[in-house]
Formats: C-alpha cells, structure tokens, sequence
C-alpha cells in the first residue's frame, strides 16, 4: 500500500535518497579507477597470473549481484525498505574500509564478492522513491535518482586517482568509508519510514525471441562499456604511462568517456524515430564494433581516449533504445530480465579482457568484442526479416 507522507517530507525524502545512492555509486567508482594499479602493487604473483585476479577482482562480484537481485525485490515484502537501504550501506562501508587494510588478493576478492550480494541498494531506492512519489512527479524523481547515480559514476574515478597518487592507495577507502557514513546518516535523518512491498503474484516473463535479442545485445553493448578498466595498466604502460602519471591518466579517461556516454545516451534517445528503433540499435552495435578495432591504431593516451569516448556515446544509447524497443508491454519482470544483462556483461567484461590479454594481446581482445557485437547484429537482423516474412 502506498503511504502518505506529507508533500514537503517526500520531495526532501527523494532528495535525500538521490543524495545517498550519489555517494554510494561514488565510492564504488572512485575505488574502480585505481583498483588494477592497487592490485598490481600488492600482487605476489606473475604478471600473467595478476592479471588474471585483476579481472576476477573486477568482475566477479557481478555475478553474484545479478544472482542477489531478485532476493533483494523479495525481502522488500518482509522488512522494511530503509532498514535494507541503510543496512546495504552500513555492511559496504565496513568492506570499504576492510579492503584498506587487506594485502592479500584472496581476501580482497572475497571481500568483493560480499558487494556484489549488497549490490541490491539501488534497487530498494527506487521502490522507495515509487512509494513517496505522487504521480504526477514519479517520472521527474526517479530521473533524479538516476542521474544521482550518473554523477556519482562520473565523478568518482578523477577524486580516486589523485586520492591514490597523493595520498596513497589506502586513501580512497577510507574516504569511501566516511562518504557511506554521512549517506546512511543523512538516511537516517531525513527520509521517512516506509511500508513493505505487498508480494507480486501472477507475473510471469513470456520468453520470445524478442526478449532474448533485446538480453543478449544489452549484454554485448555492456560489455563494450566495462571491459577496459581493468586493462588500463597494461594499456598506458604501452604509452610510456607509469605510476602516478598513469594513475591520472586513468581516472580523467574513465571521467572522458563515462561523460560523451551520458551525453550519447541522452541525445540519441531523444533523436531516435520511435518506429525504426531496431535498425538505430544495430547501427549503434555496428558503429561501436568499428570504434572498439579502431582502439587498436591509436598511438597515444589522446588518441586512445579521443576513440573510446565516440565508442562509448554510441554504444551507451543501446541499452535504453533497447529497453524502450523490446520491453515495451513486458511488465516489471521481463524488463528486470533484460535488465539482468547488465550484471552478466559487469561481470564478463573485465574477465575476458583480462584473460584475453594474460594470454594473447589487446588486438585480439579488440577484435573478439567487435566480432561478437557483429554476430549478434547480423544474427539479430537475419531473424527479423524471417519473421517479418
């Protein structure tokens, strides 16, 4: 049952909870930007073999917060939902500032795997902005807590790469530790208690082809956006990029190209015709797959990050063309179900970049993604004209 809070107390809650998931995603990427050089200092093993923990560090905690997601929507029907959002934010800054004091991959990797099982906070904000939100203002909040998270993405890698060059690689985490602790305050304070979720019944996920091409390209293009971080060092070291150089470098080309995604994203959505959103999704693909072997030729930090950013503003519009396209009349599971792409490609990405480049090179980690987005678009394409047939 919805509440009803007084107007004034649910737009100070919305803000509120925005503010919160701000500085949780912050924390979450100001850790993501130096995490491959962190690793790579504290790593008692080859290079090879550290590479290898770079992407399971990276990526395997997608996984396990894409198997947790739905016990998430559950718990919402048996305890309230700040209890959970401000007990998701308690747990992952304790890990915050665990992962600072550990020098051990195994732990740090475990301790990363326990955030992917807390990976479900964002999805208790939005409930709970749903249930404060008068209808009329519903769409505008939950624009207001996406773009929190945005800011949050965009802002974190510079501020952890200058943490981590000036003041040291533990830095970051207990900065991230403090951020959390004023978020689950400012929580605590000022949004108000809500009720919980009556269980949904009678929803069930209609698998056609559809759904599954709308999974399996939000995967793909996924991919394209997470897989680079965590080769990053071995990129820049081939630029004559070391240390601290290379520390900077990688947080204003993760800010680059996290920014023309968002703008890409935002200006061809409001572009895009309506009635021909398939064939904008597979040119996009198409576009990001020549971007994606493009990087290949570049010969400089500039060059590299000049290429990446064309590739990110194209392929970051798939995943809400894609939404728009395929899930339209699915319901809330089938667009959860699409959604779950997401996590699968968080997770796949970083672990086949790394492993790709633990045993070949970036050529042909290159030309595996650009060659697997083809196939998908050709795939795609081919089937629907027999059905259009």
């Amino acid at each position: 049952m919805k509440n009803t809070l007084p107007a004034q107390d649910g737009i100070k809650g919305v803000y509120f909870i925005a503010l919160s998931q701000f500085g949780l995603a912050f924390c979450f990427n100001v850790v993501m930007s130096f995490m491959p050089f962190y690793i790579v200092k504290i790593s008692p093993y080859a290079p090879q073999e550290t590479m290898l923990w770079i992407g399971m560090i990276m990526g395997l905690n997608s996984f396990i917060g894409a198997a947790a997601a739905p016990l998430w929507g559950s718990l919402t029907t048996r305890f309230r939902p700040k209890i959970l959002f401000q007990g998701a934010f308690l747990f992952n800054g304790i890990i915050f500032l665990l992962m600072g004091f550990t020098d051990s991959l195994p732990i740090l990797l475990m301790l990363r795997l326990i955030q992917g099982a807390l990976g479900g906070a964002s999805t208790i904000g939005f409930f709970m902005i749903s249930q404060i939100s008068p209808r009329d203002r519903l769409a505008r909040n939950l624009s207001l807590y996406q773009n929190s998270m945005t800011a949050g993405q965009l802002a974190g890698p510079p501020v952890g790469a200058y943490l981590a060059a000036h003041l040291g690689y533990r830095s970051p985490f207990f900065f991230s530790f403090l951020l959390v602790g004023v978020s689950l305050v400012l929580c605590q304070i000022y949004v108000a208690e809500i009720g919980k979720k009556e269980a949904d019944r009678d929803r069930e996920i209609r698998f056609n082809r559809g759904l599954l091409w709308g999974w399996a390209l939000s995967f793909i293009a996924t991919i394209h956006l997470t897989f680079l971080p965590s080769t990053l060092p071995h990129i820049l070291a081939g630029f004559g990029l070391e240390g601290e150089d290379a520390l900077k470098s990688a947080g204003f080309i993760m800010m680059g190209y996290t920014a023309t995604a968002i703008i890409g994203s935002y200006v061809i959505g409001r572009l895009a015709p309506r009635t021909k959103l398939a064939g904008v999704i597979a040119a996009l693909c198409l576009a990001a797959a020549f971007f994606q072997t493009l990087l290949f030729f570049s010969r400089g930090a500039i060059s590299f990050t000049a290429i990446r950013m064309l590739q990110t503003g194209v392929v970051a519009a798939v995943l809400p063309l894609v939404m728009a396209n395929f899930a339209s009349g699915m319901g809330g599971v089938g667009i959860g179900f699409i959604n779950s792409a997401r996590f699968a490609g968080n997770g796949v990405g970083p672990l086949m970049a790394t492993s790709v480049v633990a045993g070949s090179n970036l050529l042909t980690l290159y030309l595996l993604i650009a060659v697997a987005t083809v196939g998908f678009v050709l795939a795609f394409l081919i089937t629907g004209r027999k059905k259009a047939g």
